[in-house]
């Protein structure tokens, strides 16, 4: 029941932000993006104080902000700031395709009132509103093929931080393992099949989020922060 209340009010707090979005006054929208933006950033402190208040024993290598979803915060809000079509074709279709799967999944160990509860819904709600926030205020629009930058990025990510978990012992993006709790994961086989076979719904969900914008074959950049 928290999960799902979680859910709608977060809801409620992203509609309301698109609409200051699709103000006509450019300074409001202009406003509203710095700060979902710096609301991005600053998402990452609670996930770390949920760390050390709900798992105190958690050594520091668990406390890195190395997670697929703390990358997507921090490339949230450079996407709300920086005009760059990539950089926001990377945020819409990583965050829509993962970030948001992993909300409605709920995969933490802690339910309301913890502070993992709170930093969980926090920090993922702020970044599925970012990525949102992009196309329905700020006018970007992705070419047709853009998904696989989403796609390429992911995959070097995975890349990138599978020797850090084999390194440190840990399981940021889940390379070593599925999530304890459960997740979709866990339909597409055992280590390391999962990750192959994970590119095949992802390719369908990212082509999917595409359709809305089959009619902006060349893309759009999307308005620039601050800019007249």
């Amino acid at each position: 029941m928290s999960h799902w209340t979680a859910l709608a009010v977060l809801l409620v707090a992203g509609l309301c932000i698109v609409e200051l979005g699709q103000s006509y006054k450019k300074s409001v929208r202009n406003r509203t993006a710095f700060w979902l933006g710096t609301a991005c950033l600053l998402s990452l402190v609670p996930d770390l104080i949920a760390l050390l208040a709900d798992e105190p024993d958690k050594s520091w290598e668990w406390m890195l902000p190395l997670h697929f979803c703390s990358v997507m915060q921090v490339a949230c809000a450079l996407s709300l700031w920086i005009p760059s079509r990539i950089l926001r074709s990377i945020v819409y279709y990583c965050v829509l395709c993962a970030t948001l799967q992993g909300m409605v999944t709920h995969s933490v160990d802690h339910d309301f009132p913890s502070w993992t509860y709170f930093a969980f819904f926090l920090s993922h709600g702020v970044t599925v509103i970012a990525a949102l926030y992009l196309p329905l205020a700020l006018q970007w629009k992705p070419a047709r093929w853009d998904f696989l930058w989403a796609l390429l990025f992911a995959n070097l990510y995975l890349a990138a931080v599978h020797p850090v978990n084999k390194f440190l012992g840990t399981n940021y993006g889940f390379t070593v393992s599925t999530p304890a709790s459960g997740s979709v994961l866990d339909l597409l086989g055992a280590w390391p099949w999962y990750l192959l076979w994970m590119q095949i719904p992802a390719l369908i969900l990212m082509y999917l989020l595409t359709l809305p914008f089959r009619h902006y074959p060349m893309g759009r950049t999307g308005g620039a922060l601050f800019r007249s």
